[in-house]
Order: C-alpha cells, then structure tokens, then sequence
C-alpha cells in the first residue's frame, strides 16, 4: 500500500478517542516488550466497552501489568505464548495460543491470514524529525503496511535507534506525544550454577563466531566469559544489559561478519535505562524487524553463527520444549527454531540448548524419557548440542541410541540409572 499522509494528525493523550478508530469486530496490534505504547494501551483499555468486542494480537511479550484478565470480557486475546506479563492471561485462561514460529508472523499479517486493522506504536524522534522503531522494531512494520488506521506514541524518551528498515510515516495517521520513561527489565544475577552451565557453552563459541544470546541469568553469565573472545559478532532476537559491557570489552567487533560488518543486530532491547542510553543514536547497534534479524538467508551467511537458546525439558532423543510446563504456557515457540535452523545453515554454526539439569524449585528432572505435556518446540532432527551443569551432549549427526547415552551422562547423577531404565522401556531405537 503507498503512503497516505504527509503528517500525521497529532492529538493529546486526553482527546485520543478510540471509539472513533477500533470498530468492532477488529483485530488490535501494538509494539510488543518495552516498546509497548503504555499510554495509548491504557486508553484503549479504558474505552473498550464503548467500542464493543475487538480482538488483540500479541505476538510478543509484555513487560508491565497494563493488559489483565479483567479485559477478556470485551477483548479476545491472541497470543504467541506465555512470556513477560502475558503469562498472566495464559494463566486465567483467556489468551487463545497461535503456535507460530516467529519468522512466520510477518507472512501471516501481510498475506490476510491473520488481518490487523488498527496498530497502536511507539516510535522516538530525532533532532532531524525523523522517526525510529526505538526499542523495538519486531513485526510493527509489516503491520503498519497492512492496517486502516496507524496510531503513534512518539515518545521522547525511547531511544533513538538505527535500522535498514525506516518508519513510513506517511502510514502513521494519529500521533501523540509523550515523555515517560521506559519499562526497565532487570535480569536476575547468575547464580553458581547459572555460572557452570554457562562456562560449558563459551568452550563452544569460537573467536570469529557471531553468537545469539537472549535475556536472563544464564545468557548474562555466558555475555560475561564471552569477554575474553575476540572477533566475535552479535545477532539477536533480543539483548540485554549485558551486551553493552561485551561490546565495550572489545569481544564483539562484528568485523567477521559478511553482512552488517562492524555493527550488531537485535530485534529488541529488553534491560534498564543503562542498555536504552547506549542504544540512543548508536550507529554501531542496530534494532531491525523480524524479518531480517530471523531471516534465514541473512542468519546462513553469518560466519559460525552460535544459537544459544534455553528450553524447559529435553528429552533423551534431543526434543526440545520451551512452550508448556504440566499443563500451562509458560513459554513460547519464539524464535527458538528460527535460530536453531539458522544456526544449523551456517558454515560451522553451532545450535546450544542449555538448561539446569533439574528445576530450581521442586528438584524435578529436566532431562527426561519424553517430553511431558507432548508439546515440542524443536524437532529432534535439529537437534545439534544440548548443555547442563554436567557437560555437552553433542548429539548432531548421532543415532538414537548414542543420542539416549549422551543425554544420560549430563542428567542429574541421582537420575541416571532410572533414565537409562525408562529408555530401554520408553524409546524405540535404544537397546
């Protein structure tokens, strides 16, 4: 679709009538993670009685307590998995699951099968009047292509970010601007174990490698040991605090690289104040659409590109699951696969799964005969290396009774013997 407007129609957040936008019977999307538009979400919220039942897709997290179950009486909620606050609305029960890989999602807007009428996003704005994704570009763009209506939060305290892929602002129909902070994400500090388990996936990253690292304790633990490499490049979904002290230490020059060669790639900041201020204006960071951060022509020209992923259970064969734990959505497929195929198309890629052995809280093992709920995120035949604080399964390339013996000697060492005992009884292919 061409551009409609040559400036948007600003408004205050006071006259912002949504009553007059989101008809009924609409599908609703707006940034995700900390790039959500708070205020305008907290509007449409508050008027949706008014407007009569829409639908919301939320393709990715959340990371503030806006959207509750209370909304499900008017919104219907569709989302990609229970990460961030939208485990809240798995919980209650009334958030419809679309298992979708996430490179798919873009497809699916542009092509109708899942139709946006109206998209509410958050840009930030520099001294030029130029507009930016800020901390999170995601699937926002192709949405915006698609939609009837485009409603902007400009807010001038995102960050500024770069990308080869601007805004269209004559897309852009209702502007409103704000100055709030940021939700701030902190990631919790690694533990001993974290530690252990983190230093067995460095001895898998090479200098020269481009590596994908996410979010949370382990991810932090492997940016710290990551330091002392050279060379290395960064192509994320996500990142975190911890990226800014590795790209400061010198380990990541992105150099290597045959695209995006001295500049680090990320569909999104997710970390405090600290990450957002390092990202403002910084040519060197990049926050591209997940179009081109989980492409798999750009991810295959990546030089030893290393996927570095976590899951909830894997079981003996390499299934990976990072979706359902019992009978609740406390994950999500993601970009899990995206990067794991990624990683598997790269000359001399490595696709790492790493995990505790058991969980923290009840001791239940995490390295099991089969997968518990049978939801399975990652196929067995993209299996490549599974890591636990016990050591490396390398399991690329093996057949299933080696697969089964490997996997057993990274379990917990008090379940070993009843693995091995329930793979004999459990697993065809293992004798």
């Amino acid at each position: 679709m061409t551009a409609r407007n040559l400036a948007p129609r600003t408004v205050a957040l006071a006259d912002l009538d949504f009553t007059r936008i989101v008809r009924p019977g609409d599908t609703v999307l707006w940034t995700q993670g900390v790039g959500e538009p708070l205020p305008l979400m907290e509007r449409l919220l508050a008027q949706r009685r008014d407007i009569g039942a829409f639908s919301v897709l939320y393709g990715g997290a959340g990371y503030a307590d806006t959207v509750r179950p209370e909304h499900a009486d008017v919104i219907s909620f569709r989302t990609l998995g229970g990460v961030g606050s939208n485990r809240v609305l798995c919980a209650a029960g009334v958030a419809d699951i679309l298992p979708c890989h996430l490179s798919e999602l873009p497809r699916l807007i542009a092509s109708g099968v899942l139709g946006v009428d109206v998209v509410i996003a958050q840009f930030s704005e520099n001294e030029q009047g130029a507009l930016s994704f800020g901390p999170a570009s995601g699937y926002v763009g192709t949405a915006i292509r698609s939609a009837r209506t485009v409603v902007a939060e400009i807010n001038d305290q995102a960050p500024w970010t770069h990308s080869r892929h601007q805004v269209d602002v004559g897309r852009v129909d209702i502007a409103v601007r704000t100055s709030r902070p940021l939700v701030e994400v902190a990631s919790r500090a690694p533990s001993a174990l974290d530690e252990v388990i983190a230093a067995h996936v460095v001895d898998l990253v090479a200098d020269g490698a481009t590596v994908q690292i996410g979010i949370g304790a382990v991810p932090n633990a492997v940016a710290e040991l990551l330091a002392g490499r050279r060379g290395l490049g960064l192509h994320s979904g996500v990142v975190g605090d911890a990226v800014v002290d590795l790209i400061r230490s010198g380990a990541v020059t992105n150099a290597a690289k045959p695209v995006d060669r001295g500049v680090s790639v990320t569909g999104g900041l997710v970390g405090t104040r600290r990450l957002f201020d390092f990202a403002h204006g910084n040519d060197r960071l990049r926050v591209e659409p997940v179009t081109y951060t989980h492409s798999q022509e750009i991810l295959a020209r990546l030089p030893r590109f290393t996927a570095i992923n976590s899951a909830l259970e894997v079981d003996l064969t390499g299934q990976v699951a990072a979706e359902v734990a019992g009978s609740s959505y406390v994950g999500t497929v993601g970009g899990q696969v995206d990067f794991v195929r990624g990683a598997l198309a790269s000359d001399g890629g490595r696709s790492v799964i790493a995990l505790p052995s058991r969980t923290l809280s009840s001791g239940r093992p995490r390295i099991v005969p089969r997968i518990a709920s049978g939801v399975v995120t990652t196929a067995r035949a993209e299996a490549d290396v599974i890591v636990t604080e016990y050591g490396v399964a390398e399991l690329r390339g093996r057949a299933i009774a080696e697969r089964v013996r490997r996997m057993i000697a990274i379990a917990h060492p008090e379940d070993r013997e009843a693995l091995d005992r329930q793979a004999r009884d459990q697993i065809a292919g293992y004798r």
